[in-house]
């Protein structure tokens, strides 16, 4: 006799929000997610697919082709044009959705149109976040974009908050895998320090390589020091460009989504045992990086999902002056990305600003007899000309 029994449906499914779905980085996310790459053997997923309005139907579209590829993981598809529906009881919020770089863009336009988008994003989940919620911020400028997040959802802690830094950890990672002939898995302890900008500081020094089945410093497997500390960082920037020009694309749209499925990963089933990763998270005092600034640290992550800055690396004199003027140039685009949503940081910065002016302008008097201010304005000719109207 044959008895039939229904499976037992597990009560709860990991919920997984995609903004930007519809794009062909959140479509590579969706997919690589809806096929198991984050979630754990028995978990099932509740994807979410947010678009807005006038991208709804390509959004369904890409429904129903994910739905035909047999992703067993997945108990439900559900598209909406509605942040407030999206971000309800969301587990994990992967944010591609915004302005991207493309021809005629500069970094300012991202930052200026993307403040007002991530305003919107951070008034929504400071209403309906949960607790627990993970967020990764894909959109460039990571580092401003969660900042201005966080500014309007103040609810939520910078443990729920990280931001991509991983694309260029995993170029730093396959260029030197490539020099010395081994797979990506046998170099370990890389950084990538500071802004999500061409001036991203990657960090060999502390970087372990295993050769021959020993662990050796990067710097004594390889054997260029000049190699790595100037030629490396020039290549390591100019490589998206490199491939982009390669391609004739407008983005090394694969990449970015790898690496932003890696990081989910990393974050909800932790960091490689005796290793780290690179994130954007809000720092808290690590490495005298000003409190609540988001910058790239070396992190590990907890079994339980639980990200920490790793402490105690010894930082040199040239580190020491990378990682402050990363620090500089976020502080510039965070009030650049203020002033367009004239928050009083803004104000207050500016005055700060024009103080400083006076007090060099008085010394400079005192040491050569005349008045000539020296500029001291940590906003540039553009940001200036857009303030000129607060």
């Amino acid at each position: 006799m044959c008895t039939s029994l229904k499976p037992t449906e597990p009560s709860h499914a990991l919920r997984v929000v995609i903004t930007g779905a519809s794009g062909e980085i959140g479509m590579m996310i969706s997919y690589m997610i809806a096929k198991g790459d984050i979630s754990g053997k028995n978990e099932l997923l509740d994807l979410v697919l947010y678009e807005n309005r006038s991208k709804m139907k390509q959004l369904k579209g890409a429904i129903s082709e994910l739905g035909t590829c047999n992703l067993g993981k997945v108990r439900s598809f559900h598209a909406t044009d509605s942040l407030m529906e999206a971000f309800s009881n969301a587990d994990v919020i992967i944010l591609v959705g915004g302005l991207w770089a493309a021809p005629g863009y500069s970094r300012n336009d991202l930052i200026g149109v993307n403040a007002l988008e991530f305003k919107e994003v951070g008034l929504v989940l400071s209403k309906v976040a949960k607790e627990t919620v993970k967020i990764l911020m894909v959109v460039e400028p990571q580092n401003i974009n969660l900042m201005v997040l966080s500014y309007f959802a103040p609810n939520l802690k910078p443990c729920n908050l990280t931001g991509l830094s991983r694309v260029d950890h995993n170029r730093a990672q396959t260029m030197i895998a490539r020099m010395l002939q081994i797979s990506c898995d046998k170099i370990a302890h890389l950084t990538m320090w500071g802004n999500r900008s061409l001036n991203i500081f990657p960090d060999i020094r502390h970087a372990k390589i295993e050769v021959c089945g020993n662990l050796l410093p990067a710097y004594e497997a390889i054997k260029d020091d000049f190699f790595l500390k100037y030629k490396f960082t020039e290549l390591l920037q100019n490589r998206e460009a490199d491939i982009i020009k390669k391609r004739k694309t407008n983005g090394c749209h694969q990449t970015v989504a790898s690496a932003a499925v890696q990081h989910i990963k990393d974050w909800m089933q932790g960091t490689k045992p005796g290793d780290w990763t690179s994130m954007v998270v809000i720092s808290d005092g690590s490495y005298g990086i000003d409190k609540g600034l988001a910058y790239s640290f070396p992190v590990k992550v907890s079994k339980q999902g639980e990200w920490e800055i790793v402490q105690d690396l010894d930082i040199n004199y040239y580190e020491r002056e990378k990682l402050d003027e990363r620090v500089n140039e976020i502080k510039t685009e965070r009030m650049f990305a203020y002033s367009i949503l004239e928050l009083p940081e803004a104000k207050q910065e500016i005055e700060k600003d024009e103080e400083c002016a006076v007090d060099q302008a008085r010394a400079t008097k005192w040491s050569f007899g005349h008045t000539d201010p020296v500029p001291c304005s940590i906003l540039g000719p553009l940001e200036q000309e857009r303030l000129g109207s607060m």
